[in-house]
């Protein structure tokens, strides 16, 4: 998890990228596109429409629109078995966003604006961010040695998905939630109903 708020309540933020063994499995392919959009929306509504790491809008072209709806996940290995637990949800800006998927940002060749934001952000030099930027790539290949459960538990009260009433789907069940990497569908039961836990936005 690379982005944290320590004990004065300032916000930090770190380069990230998910290992490879979940790549494609998110909310967004999980829930209904109508709840997803519902979930965006209220995440940019409750920050104002800033990013809640750097407090600037999301500019796309010539104008600003919402700021992304970032799922925040920890990793857990010393569980009984290694789970991959749904932490919050972040409105992030475009740039912010960017840097929790720095992998993705290299390969696009925008690896300067990763390392721009997070001097920016954080006020620190090239070198700085470059360090971390080397640890997020240690990170993500320790990571992606590990086939992850998933925890959805944050989702409590909100959704039902059948067969799991404790909301935690084995690694070996995760290609039924459906996948944005491989474009499937999701193919177990799911209801969701009227109101977005708090819980969602306490990170």
């Amino acid at each position: 998890m690379s982005i944290i708020r320590n004990e004065d309540g300032i916000v930090e933020l770190g380069a990230d990228r998910l290992p490879g063994s979940v790549w494609g499995s998110n909310l967004r392919v999980i829930l209904p596109t109508s709840r997803w959009v519902a979930l965006s929306r209220r995440t940019a509504q409750r920050a104002g429409r800033v990013c809640e790491v750097c407090g600037q809008p999301s500019y796309y072209g010539q104008g600003i629109r919402n700021p992304d709806c970032h799922e925040i996940w920890e990793f857990d290995a010393m569980m009984p078995r290694p789970v991959q637990r749904l932490r919050a949800v972040i409105a992030l800006c475009g740039a912010c966003h960017e840097t929790q998927h720095s992998g993705l940002a290299e390969l696009n060749d925008r690896w300067e604006s990763v390392i721009a934001t997070l001097c920016r952000v954080n006020g620190w030099d090239r070198a700085d961010a470059e360090v971390d930027i080397e640890r997020s790539r240690a990170r993500y290949r320790e990571l992606s040695t590990t086939e992850w459960d998933l925890d959805l538990g944050r989702l409590e009260g909100w959704v039902e998905l059948d067969g799991y009433p404790d909301l935690v789907i084995p690694s070996e069940d995760r290609a039924a939630l459906g996948n944005t990497f491989d474009k499937t569908k999701r193919k177990l039961s799911l209801i969701v109903g009227a109101d977005i836990p708090l819980a969602i936005w306490t990170w």
